[in-house]
């Protein structure tokens, strides 16, 4: 699949946690890797905004990071459950095959393990990091996902007035209630959420949210597609 659209999403790492505060819903994947070596991972805070960094794999690198996957058996589906834990996160590992992307569920990462378990946690932690010195770029969405949550308190600062689409006609999904801007649109709530804290609150249609700006990958272009992991 080095040959493969840039939008095609071959391999990701996406962990849940429990129980996040509101302005930390839909957090970005941890590590996506598309057709021909692209990778985008998270990348530092702007104000409330998440942002993004990519970068390529060269063909070797992209051919190891492949075969390795396979390796550590994640070309079918598994679950790695862990009774211990009680409000564990969760780690999800999704690979594309010839039948389509199969997704490898580990609970309670952060409670290491053996065998075939320790195996997959030890593969996610090699996974390339962006290079230093220029060698990664910052990501520039086409769509930004806006992710409302009412019923918060008022915070320690100013609630801001929400100039957008009211944020109560968004669809509703785990992360909250979930608006996609495109266009100026998409460059207003950039410059919006510059310029906020995480943890602001916005006033809309009478009511307080606090909201989480997660720009939108190359393979998700809906609100439905947060919802899927």
């Amino acid at each position: 699949m080095a040959s493969a659209p840039p939008d095609l999403l071959v391999l990701r790492t996406q962990e849940s946690h429990s129980g996040p505060a509101p302005w930390e819903l839909g957090r970005l994947p941890g590590f996506s890797l598309y057709g021909g070596g692209r990778v985008i991972v998270p990348g530092e805070p702007a104000g409330a905004l998440q942002t993004a960094r990519e970068f390529p794999l060269s063909g070797p690198q992209y051919e190891k990071v492949m075969a390795d996957a396979r390796a550590v058996g994640l070309g079918r589906a598994r679950t790695y459950e862990d009774s211990s834990s009680t409000d564990a996160s969760l780690l999800r590992v999704a690979l594309r095959t010839t039948e389509g992307l199969r997704t490898t569920r580990i609970v309670a990462p952060e409670s290491g393990g053996t065998g075939s378990r320790e195996e997959l946690l030890e593969y996610v932690e090699r996974l390339p990091d962006a290079p230093r010195g220029g060698g990664a770029r910052e990501f520039r969405p086409t769509a930004l996902a806006v992710l409302a949550t009412s019923g918060v308190s008022a915070g320690s600062a100013s609630a801001t007035p929400w100039p957008l689409r009211p944020l109560s006609e968004g669809t509703w999904t785990r992360e909250g209630r979930c608006t996609v801007l495109t266009g100026d649109p998409l460059a207003q709530a950039q410059r919006l959420a510059r310029d906020a804290r995480q943890d602001s609150r916005w006033t809309s249609g009478g009511s307080l949210y606090a909201v989480s700006f997660r720009p939108l990958l190359p393979d998700e272009h809906t609100c439905r597609d947060l919802d899927v992991r």
